[in-house]
Order: structure tokens, then sequence, then C-alpha cells
């Protein structure tokens, strides 16, 4: 009998710990809060087929009053297929000017939502590539300034004279890792480099520096 317990103690006891080695396995694969295997199984699954990749991202803007707006965003297309469903609610963005701008203040301005877009869109650049690499980011805080003159906006001296968007961003990161600060600075480029929004934001001259905590 005390042989028999022993056994099954053993066997419970070897049981623990691969269900514990599975745990701490699949824990691993959590980086940056992000699936390390979804993010090789979506990349896989375009590489078999890159219409999946083809997508259509919708946003609909209501005007109230003045330069106050409302913007909803829910449905997006991805690979030719409508997503009605994956957002029971739109979510609400609104926009205004200060009073200095001829607004009320209900809510950030236009250009100023865009250096936040371009902020999120980064900052998820730090985490996806870095799940990607491998790195573990503990934190990231992204400092966003553009350079903007409203002559062009108010058509001044004259129309088409002052371009009336961004005529340059800069951004600081400030991030904690404990990664080398080579891999880093390389994690910081590629989150740069493959940001949609700072694409979309070529045209605009930009300059970022990182800084490690």
């Amino acid at each position: 009998m005390e042989k028999n317990r022993n056994g099954k103690q053993t066997r419970d006891l070897l049981e623990y710990t691969q269900r514990e080695e599975a745990t701490i396995s699949m824990e691993k694969k959590i980086v940056n809060g992000i699936d390390v295997d979804q993010i090789q199984g979506m990349i896989g699954a375009v590489k078999k087929q890159p219409m999946m990749a083809q997508a259509k991202i919708h946003a609909r803007t209501k005007w109230i009053s003045g330069f106050n707006n409302e913007a909803s965003i829910k449905d997006f297309e991805m690979g030719g297929r409508l997503n009605t469903t994956s957002r029971k609610n739109p979510f609400i963005i609104a926009g205004d000017h200060p009073p200095e701008l001829l607004g009320t203040n209900k809510a950030p301005a236009s250009v100023e939502v865009l250096l936040a877009a371009l902020g999120h869109c980064i900052s998820n650049g730090f985490a996806m590539y870095g799940a990607a690499m491998g790195i573990s980011v503990e934190s990231v805080t992204l400092d966003l300034v553009g350079d903007i003159d409203l002559q062009g906006l108010l058509m001044l001296p004259e129309p088409g004279k002052v371009r009336p968007g961004f005529q340059e961003i800069r951004a600081t990161y400030y991030v904690k890792s404990n990664a080398p600060n080579q891999q880093l600075e390389k994690l910081a480029k590629m989150a740069e480099d493959f940001s949609p929004v700072r694409d979309s934001l070529r045209a605009v001259k930009f300059t970022s520096k990182l800084v490690v905590q």
C-alpha cells in the first residue's frame, strides 16, 4: 500500500509539474499583452492568402455646430468582407476647437486627434514588433509636438501660400525595457517605419528621439 501511495504521489507531482511547465510556456508566449502565436498565425495566413490583408476602414462624421463634430467608428472590411458584428456599439470621437480658435472646448481639435492617433499607432508598433522580436516592454510613453502655421487655414497671405497642415512633427519615446539599447533602437525604427498612420503622414517632416529609462 505504501509503495502504491508513493507511486501515486510521484505521478501527481509529475502531472502538477507538467501543468506548471505548460502554464509557464503559455505565459511566455504572451509578450507586451500580445499572443506571439497569433501574430505568427496571422502572418502565415496572409502569406497563403494575401487578399486577407486588404482592408477598408470606415468612419462617419456628423457636424453639430460651429467646430463641434462627432465621428462614429464601428464597421470595417477585411479580405473583401464587411464586418458589422465585431463591435456591438460604435466608438464616438468628438471634435471641437478651443475658444482661441473660435470653438467651445467640447473636445480636442482635429489636428490634436491626428497627433493622438499617430501616438497610438506607433506605441502599438512597440508592443507588436516587440512581441515578435521577443522584447518585453515595461512601459512606453510618447510625447508628440506638431508645428502648424494657422495662416494656411485662414488662406493668408493668400490661398495656397502657406500649407494648412503640419509642417513638422517631433516625437520623443520614453521606453522602459531590459532589452539592449541597440535592440530598442531597432524596435523604435520598426514601430515608425511600419506605422500606417505615420505612413499616411509621409508628406510631413518627422523626427524622433528614443529615451530609454
